[in-house]
């Protein structure tokens, strides 16, 4: 087995968007009449992902901002998240907690190596039962982006699964 002290030292990357098959893959288990905050969109100005959710809704809607930081400010109205948190650890706590605290509905996407941390259990701790997890397929490739254009990716070096919270998805969509 190796061990990361074994492994070449990589640049650090962190402007990754979720590509539109992401949204895609869930679209059946959207609700379509909800009013759908994309929450994590702080400076994410290129990010395409509440154009992706909004072609998955028929009467619902979407509301986003790019210069509200979802740990102080929420819309005046809005029935759940749809997001893609950010995959730093320092920034994922804080938002899941406040996620369990505005204790509304919500969809986000993270990597599946988070759901045996120690930090999820003590998030949701009484709220466990409300958590159900989403499997895709397959890996998701995230679109990275470099000199202001985003370019698809290959090979991403992680699974990634849809976090669930108070969704009260059938058993038979967890897996798709």
């Amino acid at each position: 087995m190796a061990n990361f002290k074994d492994s070449p030292h990589f640049a650090v990357h962190d402007d990754y968007y979720t590509p539109e098959s992401a949204w895609t893959r869930i679209s059946d288990i959207i609700p379509k009449d909800k009013l759908i905050w994309e929450a994590c969109m702080l400076g994410a100005e290129k990010s395409k992902s509440p154009d992706y959710i909004l072609n998955a809704l028929e009467n619902g809607g979407m509301v986003y901002d790019t210069e509200m930081d979802c740990l102080t400010d929420q819309p005046v109205s809005w029935d759940l998240i749809i997001t893609n948190i950010p995959f730093d650890k320092n920034k994922k706590i804080p938002i899941l907690k406040r996620f369990v605290e505005l204790d509304k509905p919500f969809i986000t996407l993270l990597n599946s190596c988070n759901l045996y941390s120690n930090y999820f259990r003590e998030i949701f701790k009484d709220n466990l039962q409300y958590v159900q997890v989403i499997h895709p397929k397959g890996k998701i490739n995230y679109d990275k982006l470099e000199n202001g254009e985003l370019k698809k990716t290959k090979n991403c070096s992680f699974y990634s699964v849809y976090l669930c919270y108070k969704m009260d998805i059938p058993n038979e969509k967890l897996y798709l």
